[in-house]
């Protein structure tokens, strides 16, 4: 019987190509400039150039949080000579974060990029989705990454990761990484560093800003956002108040044209969509659960109302999409947050060393690096398979991770033998001390006394 499965031993042949890691784990960009761009490299290195510190980065972010004496071990390895923790530690400077960014989206830009050329998403360029996720930090960092502040703490500490990514192809465009007093609504504009007139820009209610709204109808580029409850809403013709909790009340859809926003006035079409009753109970109940929290968030009864409801606003037409479509298709955001949970379930993306800034820093920018080879992974097996075998993005994040010392002997081009042989000879042995004997000097003096 024939095997309906993915075709292993074609996919396995056809990967080979990876053993080649300076063309395949690491990209071209990394061999010219971007070093210096970022105010990295300020002068020719005498045994480290910033190529074999991604190498040796890029051979630790399979694995758990690297460690400065770890870094130092893979770097002699590369460089066959000595290299000190001390050189290491003066590399590690304040625009490391940043070089090491900008190699992720480089590493992340060099996936293949798709069309999409049919169905409703087929009259845009690309369809951008914008999302971030939290890291949460020691309460130490709280002055580098400030966190959520409560009446109880001010000295909280969190990472955010803001990512724009091409929904077609899961290119990363865009990649930030701040505290999480940057929030979502101050993050809103990033979307203007990568989109273009004809994009399409998918973003939760925490990306809701009307200036970028206005901004991107000028430019060209195309949005769909659900609605937030409290802002005005005009009649477009009569630019009258419109009551909607009154009108849906009245009639169960809706798809009309209106003007959003007492000061700026855009014109945008609304779609209202009823969701199922265990939908809008399920909100209803989150929503009480706050207000309980935080009694600052006391929703109205009108806003309980509106929660049996998907309220969308576009600026795209009805020429282009019918009121069945915006549901669907918003639910396509959904995939950035796979992406975060292959990140953070599989890919060990906040197992961070926690031991100074430096190496914190180091430490997330480094596993985003592994981040953006799994994703290159996914879409080069992607690009190897029929039209009824796909790839799992989660499925294949959990193999790599499980797969550390295999990742690491591809990045340093030795047989997984001969890298576990290296590490127990860097890492297997007693320190030598003075101030105690380890274990068999301890038992050798027992029987010699």
């Amino acid at each position: 019987m024939a095997s309906s499965g993915p075709p292993t031993r074609a996919l396995s042949s056809k990967l080979n190509p990876w053993s080649h890691r300076h063309e395949t784990l690491v990209p071209s960009c990394v061999r010219r400039d971007i070093g210096r761009e970022c105010g990295f490299v300020q002068r020719t290195a005498r045994k480290l150039s910033a190529h074999h510190l991604v190498l040796a980065l890029l051979a630790l972010s399979a694995g758990r949080a690297p460690t400065l004496e770890e870094a130092v071990a893979v770097i002699r390895l590369l460089l066959q000579e000595s290299y000190s923790k001390q050189a290491l530690c003066k590399r590690i400077n304040g625009s490391i974060d940043r070089f090491l960014a900008e190699v992720a989206a480089q590493v992340f830009a060099s996936l293949p990029s798709k069309s999409i050329s049919d169905g409703p998403l087929g009259s845009f360029s690309r369809v951008l989705l914008h999302d971030s996720t939290t890291i949460r930090l020691p309460d130490r960092y709280a002055e580098a990454f400030k966190g959520s502040a409560n009446q109880c703490r001010s000295n909280m500490s969190a990472m955010k990761i803001q990512l724009i990514c091409d929904l077609a192809g899961g290119r990363v465009m865009n990649l930030s990484v701040s505290g999480f007093d940057r929030n979502d609504q101050a993050a809103a504009s990033d979307i203007f560093e990568v989109a273009r007139p004809g994009d399409l820009v998918l973003r939760d209610l925490g990306y809701y800003a009307m200036t970028p709204f206005r901004r991107m109808t000028e430019k060209g580029i195309f949005f769909l956002s659900r609605y937030r409850y409290g802002t005005n809403l005009y009649d477009a013709k009569e630019q009258q108040p419109i009551d909607l909790a009154r009108m849906l009340k009245k009639q169960p859809t809706l798809d009309i044209d209106i003007v959003l926003g007492s000061q700026e006035r855009l014109p945008v079409r609304l779609v209202a969509v009823p969701v199922p009753d265990a939908v809008a109970n399920s909100r209803r109940r989150k929503a009480r659960e706050k207000a309980r929290r935080d009694k600052r968030l006391n929703p109205s009864r009108d806003a309980y109302f509106l929660m049996g409801w998907n309220i969308f606003i576009t600026n795209v037409g009805r020429d282009v999409w019918t009121s069945e479509d915006l549901r669907p298709i918003y639910g396509l955001r959904w995939r950035i947050e796979i992406m975060f949970k292959a990140w953070k379930s599989h890919l060990k993306i906040t197992e961070l060393n926690y031991s100074s800034e430096a190496m914190l820093r180091l430490s997330v920018m480094t596993k985003l690096l592994f981040c953006a080879i799994t994703h290159n992974t996914c879409a080069a097996i992607e690009m190897l398979t029929d039209d009824q075998t796909h790839v799992s993005l989660l499925r294949v994040a959990r193999v790599l991770s499980n797969s550390a010392l295999l990742v690491a002997a591809i990045v340093l081009d030795l047989t997984p033998a001969q890298l576990l042989s290296y590490l127990i000879a860097a890492h297997g042995f007693y320190e030598q001390r003075t101030d105690r004997d380890c274990f068999p000097v301890a038992m050798n003096d027992l029987r010699l006394g």
